[in-house]
């Protein structure tokens, strides 16, 4: 049957079931934080791929199937190797306000909470909490997400005027993180999706999405996948995806296009792009566990104004798809099916990671804002004969640290692979001149004369600096600015050396230090350490445990 023919049928079909039955609001729940689950237990997720596009373009090399929303679930068999292409008609952004988060919190730490907002109030302040997250059963087990945010109580109209506020809060405050800008979803986006058979010039309509599902045993392609949106390796790639494709508006009325798949099966697409396929397989598996409770404790946190979940990219997860699953990762991600990371308060740990810590890893509350979590702290990343070079839980001296970066010590865990060798130790040297161009871009402090490290992690990791012009000072704070700061400093873990034409940084690791060093999983696994080991010596407390 021709498409035209099956487009025509299936509209007469869903205009019936819409005059007998009230419609069936999909797009309402790809905008929630609604967890589906499969038939073995585990949670059904929505990926983002690709957003604020014009069009889109999805094939299959097998049959695939046009699915309309509504309680009739009327749907379109399209022929192998028919190429759909997505796009938008009357597209309108949805509305926003914006808030100034001040600091923010696990839901359940009522007692910081509070102490937050009669702080601020003493400070002439007036604060609202906006909750966000939630609590999910899993077979009788409760999984927490929920975070709090403790906002100023005005509303902004842009994010423009809600980060010129957190500035003014900033300059007046001393806390870890400055507060920043937060997009508060109101109204939701609307607008048509419009398949067409790019062959025929056939096509299909629908409001605010369309779902595309595979008939076989064959696995979606998008065309042009874009990926690196925003840095020098920006590209476009056709990328294969288990599960539904759908194709819905984004929060700017444009196209978004959304993977609808397993979350174990999304994890398969996720560990090769976070860790070395080749690794030990000790090693694969802790980063297959920590990267499941990863992703599961920011359901419902981040992405609350999107049509998706979470997203395919570096601010979330990075998820290749089908195309960049490896047979050593997937054989991790199906080995420690269901295992997540649980604290002794039995919450689900937040088991974030990095990709070296340099020998010493950092407290949560030094690189980001909120309470310090007693299973993310810093410590000796060695085996426990191995001599701290300074006492533990201290911030380091200038000397214990410039001996301690000048060196390559390889007992460390991250320090005893191969695979380790450019990002353990570094030195990156900044001439004058493009360090005034770094600096003068953000500062306008004239020549540089001074850089000063005024405050640091248990790590060494820097976490306020100073730096002074011929015209004017600065100072910097936050762990992730630092670096940007500089060229994308592969971490805050250095000290300054002034020369006559360079400023060079002398420094160690890889990532922000928090959490688990996947160079140093690596380096554990190959002495002989198992995941649960590994995941022990980084989570301090944790256990694992299968939900499903």
């Amino acid at each position: 049957m021709s498409l035209s023919l099956l487009v025509s049928l299936a509209v007469g079909i869903a205009s019936a079931a819409t005059a007998t039955a009230p419609a069936h609001d999909e797009a309402q729940m790809l905008y929630s934080t609604q967890l589906l689950f499969g038939a073995g237990g585990e949670p059904v997720i929505t990926v983002g791929l690709m957003e604020d596009r014009p069009e889109a373009k999805v094939t299959s090399k097998g049959p695939m199937r046009i699915v309309l929303s509504g309680p009739a679930q009327a749907s379109i068999l399209v022929a192998a190797g028919t190429v759909l292409e997505a796009s938008v008609e009357g597209g309108i952004a949805g509305s926003t306000r914006y808030r100034v988060v001040l600091e923010a919190f696990p839901g359940a730490a009522v007692d910081l909470i509070r102490q937050s907002r009669a702080r601020w109030t003493t400070l002439g302040t007036a604060t609202e909490l906006l909750e966000l997250g939630g609590i999910v059963s899993f077979n009788g087990r409760t999984i927490d997400s929920r975070r709090a945010l403790v906002v100023e109580k005005p509303i902004y109209a842009t994010k423009e005027a809600a980060a010129a506020r957190a500035r003014e809060f900033a300059e007046k405050t001393t806390l870890e993180k400055p507060p920043w800008p937060f997009a508060d979803p109101v109204t939701r986006a609307k607008g048509t999706v419009v398949i067409s058979d790019v062959e025929s010039g056939i096509q299909l309509s629908q409001q605010d999405l369309v779902t595309i599902v595979p008939a076989g045993k064959e696995p979606l392609e998008v065309l042009g996948v874009e990926i690196d949106k925003g840095y020098e390796r920006h590209r476009f790639e056709d990328r294969k995806y288990r599960g539904d494709i759908i194709v819905a508006i984004d929060k700017k009325g444009k196209l978004a296009v959304i993977n609808r798949v397993s979350f174990e099966e999304m994890l398969q697409g996720v560990v090769p792009a976070e860790i070395f396929p080749n690794a030990p397989p000790a090693a694969l598996d802790a980063q297959a566990i920590s990267a499941r409770g990863e992703l599961l404790a920011q359901i419902g946190v981040r992405n609350i104004a999107d049509p998706y979940l979470t997203c395919a990219w570096t601010e979330c997860q990075v998820y290749g798809g089908l195309s960049k699953e490896q047979p050593t990762t997937n054989a991790a991600v199906q080995r420690t099916r269901g295992q997540m990371l649980f604290s002794g308060e039995d919450r689900i740990v937040d088991s974030v990671y990095h990709a070296c810590s340099g020998g010493h890893t950092e407290h949560n509350e030094n690189v980001w804002t909120g309470a310090p979590n007693a299973v993310l702290r810093g410590q000796l990343d060695a085996p426990a004969d191995v001599k701290a070079p300074w006492p533990a839980g201290t911030v380091p001296t200038e000397e214990q640290l410039f001996a301690f970066v000048s060196t390559s010590p390889k007992r460390y865990y991250p320090g005893s692979t191969p695979k380790t060798s450019q990002v353990f130790r570094w030195t990156q040297p900044i001439t004058r001149a493009q360090l005034d161009e770094m600096v003068n871009a953000k500062f306008q402090i004239g020549s540089v004369i001074e850089l000063k490290v005024l405050a640091r992690g248990v790590s060494g990791r820097a976490k306020s600096l100073s730096i002074v012009g011929q015209s004017g000072k600065a100072q910097v704070d936050g762990e992730l600015t630092i670096r940007r700061l500089f060229g994308n400093l592969r971490s805050s873990m250095f000290i300054i050396e002034e020369t006559p034409s360079t400023w060079r940084f002398v420094g160690g690791g890889y990532g922000h230090g928090v959490g688990m060093s996947q160079y140093g999983a690596m380096g554990m696994a190959e002495m002989g350490k198992s995941a649960v080991q590994i995941l022990g010596h980084y989570y301090l407390g944790a256990r694992v445990d299968k939900l499903y």
